[in-house]
């Protein structure tokens, strides 16, 4: 086995991990919303978890370079310059996926919870569209969400109908605010942190696959193709 392909080898166990946890990171928040209450899609804590950052970017679109990568490394047919060309062409699609999952989940934690984003944790608040993250201008990372006793705006002392309605939205909500605080902000830092280190990973293996395609690997010649 040539260095190329211990290189590759370890890019995709290291990938397969990545993989895992990117995709284990994204059902937690929805696990946690049907423990919750027991219903799915009734009181989620960001809309973001909805675009599956881990569970598509950094995972299902993971996966294909992860096989290719570990079959490549192989005493097998993949364990050829072809396989070793393709795992970086495979990678290629992993970067865009963990770019995917890395900035979506940087949007996520500079919004914050949905209940602290607009005072509900209704799904119908959410915005599924991409507008958003059409530009970085408008990325601000408030974290006072994080730091104050409620989500909720402060009922206005002067207005007794605003002071009582606030009243009962707070004795109506019977979420755990700090949980959700925690849950949301622990998911799409490790969501953040995991994407920057696929895209890492995806980039030694893409220049990993190029040196076994102009090298080639440990094969026979005649069957290097």
């Amino acid at each position: 086995m040539t260095c190329t392909e211990k290189w590759t080898s370890c890019n995709g166990f290291f990938l397969l991990v990545l993989a895992l946890l990117s995709i284990a990171f994204n059902l937690t928040p929805l696990i946690a919303d049907y423990v919750e209450d027991g219903r799915l899609l009734h009181s989620p804590i960001s809309c973001y978890e909805w675009w599956l950052p881990g569970l598509v970017g950094g995972g299902l679109l993971v996966l294909p370079a992860v096989s290719m990568t570990l079959a490549a490394r192989k005493k097998g047919s993949c364990n050829s310059r072809g396989g070793m060309l393709t795992s970086s062409l495979l990678s290629l699609v992993s970067i865009i996926g963990a770019a995917y999952c890395s900035v979506v989940s940087i949007f996520a934690i500079a919004r914050g919870p949905l209940i602290c984003d607009t005072g509900s944790n209704d799904l119908n608040n959410c915005d599924y569209t991409l507008t958003n993250l059409s530009s970085f201008q408008d990325l601000n990372f408030d974290l006072a969400w994080f730091l104050n006793a409620t989500c909720l705006l402060e009922p206005d002392s002067g207005n007794a109908t605003s002071h009582v309605f606030m009243q009962e939205r707070f004795q109506s909500m019977d979420l755990n605010e700090d949980m959700q605080k925690i849950v949301h902000l622990t998911v799409f830092v490790a969501l953040a942190i995991i994407g920057l280190l696929e895209m890492l990973v995806s980039v030694s293996q893409t220049g990993a696959g190029l040196f076994g395609f102009i090298c080639g690997t440990s094969k026979k010649r005649k069957e290097d193709y």
